[in-house]
Parts: C-alpha cells; sequence; structure tokens
C-alpha cells in the first residue's frame, strides 16, 4: 500500500479541481463522458459524411516520496499533484485552443481600431447566429487582442461596448493562440445554449458546436515504487477535440 484510499480520494479530487480551475477548455467547451475508460476513438459527431476520431492520452507523471505520500498532512502531496495537473491542463488547451482558430468558416482581419473591431465582431456574431447558434457567444483571444479590446477611448474602456454588439457573455484569454505574440487572434464560439463564464461542465454538449469526448476524465494513477525508492504518479487525460459543426465558430486576425 504506498498511500491510503483517502490519501489517493484526496490527490484524485486535486487533479480533478485543479484541471477544472486552469484550464481554459475545460471552462469554455462542454465535454461528455464517452462511458469506457479504455476507449480510444469516438464518432466526430458529423453528418455528411459521419467519421472517426482518435482520443488523445495526455499523462504527467511525476514522483512523490513515501513521506510526501503518508505524511501526517497531506499539503507536501497535493502540493506536487496540483503543479503537474497545471501543466496537464495548459498541455490540453495548448493542443485544442488552435484548432478552434484554424477550423473557423469565417476568418476577417482588422485593423485594431475600436470601431473595426466593433463592426468585425458583429460580422462574426452574424455568422454564429445564422448558423443557429444565437444565444450569447464566447470569445477566446490571446494577450495582444485582448489588449485591443480593452483600449481606452475618451478615456473608458471600449470592452464592455464590444462585448454586447458582438452578444458576448464569457471572454477568456490564452497565450497560445496560432500567430505571432504581436498578432490579435479572436475566437468566436457560438452557442446553442445561454452558458455563463466558466460553467461549459455543466452544458449539454450534444447541442453545441464543439465539445470534448472524454473517455478518461482528469485523475491520478498510482504507477508504483521506482528504484530509487520513490513513488511514481501520473496525472492524465484521455479526450477528443470534436467540431460537430463548423458554422458556430468565427476567427479574426490582425
Amino acid at each position: 500500500m504506498y498511500m491510503s484510499a483517502e490519501r489517493f480520494a484526496l490527490a484524485n479530487q486535486a487533479v480533478r479541481d485543479t484541471f477544472a480551475q486552469c484550464s481554459i477548455v475545460w471552462q469554455a467547451i462542454p465535454h461528455w463522458d464517452v462511458g469506457d475508460p479504455g476507449q480510444i476513438k469516438v464518432a466526430d459527431g458529423k453528418y455528411s459524411p459521419p467519421g472517426f476520431l482518435n482520443l488523445t492520452l495526455d499523462q504527467q507523471p511525476f514522483q512523490v516520496t513515501l513521506a510526501q505520500a503518508n505524511g501526517p498532512t497531506p499539503d507536501a502531496l497535493l502540493t506536487e499533484v496540483m503543479a503537474r495537473t497545471k501543466v496537464l491542463a495548459k498541455n490540453v488547451d495548448d493542443a485544442i485552443l488552435p484548432q478552434l482558430y484554424a477550423n473557423a468558416t469565417l476568418s476577417l482581419s482588422t485593423n485594431n481600431s475600436d470601431n473595426d473591431l466593433l463592426k468585425k465582431l458583429i460580422a462574426a456574431r452574424a455568422h454564429v447566429e445564422d448558423g443557429g447558434y444565437r444565444a450569447p457567444s464566447c470569445l477566446i483571444t490571446n494577450t495582444e487582442g485582448l489588449t485591443n479590446l480593452s483600449q481606452f477611448v475618451s478615456g473608458s474602456s471600449i470592452l464592455d461596448g464590444l462585448l454586447t454588439g458582438a452578444n458576448i457573455n464569457a471572454l477568456h484569454r490564452t497565450t497560445h493562440l496560432e500567430g505571432a505574440d504581436a498578432d490579435t487572434r479572436i475566437v468566436v464560439l457560438g452557442r446553442r445554449r445561454r452558458i455563463p463564464q466558466g460553467s461549459a461542465p455543466d452544458a449539454s454538449p450534444g447541442e453545441e458546436p464543439v465539445d470534448i469526448a472524454v473517455s478518461l476524465p482528469p485523475s491520478l494513477e498510482i504507477d508504483g515504487e521506482t528504484g530509487g525508492g520513490q513513488i511514481q504518479l501520473t496525472a492524465r487525460i484521455r479526450y477528443a477535440l470534436r467540431i460537430t459543426d463548423d458554422l458556430g465558430l468565427a476567427a479574426l486576425y490582425h
């Protein structure tokens, strides 16, 4: 026995909670459990023609000492677990977010002025609404995009006005979107149902243009003892991004 059942359950819960807190994908895109932790393929959800996607295993192995695993308090163990889970969440975001940008069926250039940003965001709104996604959308942008969306005109930030005009109720910033850091990159993700900021895990994935199929949710496994007398653990997730309707995606760039 490497650690008590109670200690392992606590560490496993820390993986789930930390992943949910750190991952833009988990907060912005609904996900669903395929029901088989060993499944490696899933239907892509498209109608013409239907196909299959491979589920990707992402893992972060790490080692802890017996003292960390079985100390009087779980703090040392949880520190290690959360540090690795943060990396796991970033890896998933880095793999998925550029795909949203690259697969948008509408791509518009902007000169980053307030009027042009509003014009192009409204065009993106019209695109996803005409595709059947009329609920408030989700906007994901890089740092430069957020800087331009938040610029001040006559002493006031233009951000609220832009989000209102574009019918946006959720905003996420990420460093990793396709393109150079100095370029604006924006993805507008259409919604069929109203999903508040960070509430995608509670939403029904079947109605949305993008979802995440999960066979192995964010969790922890005990691999065993190493040659150095430590315990190897692995934080892992197996998932697939499904873009079931690319009409629900629009992109802006500069």
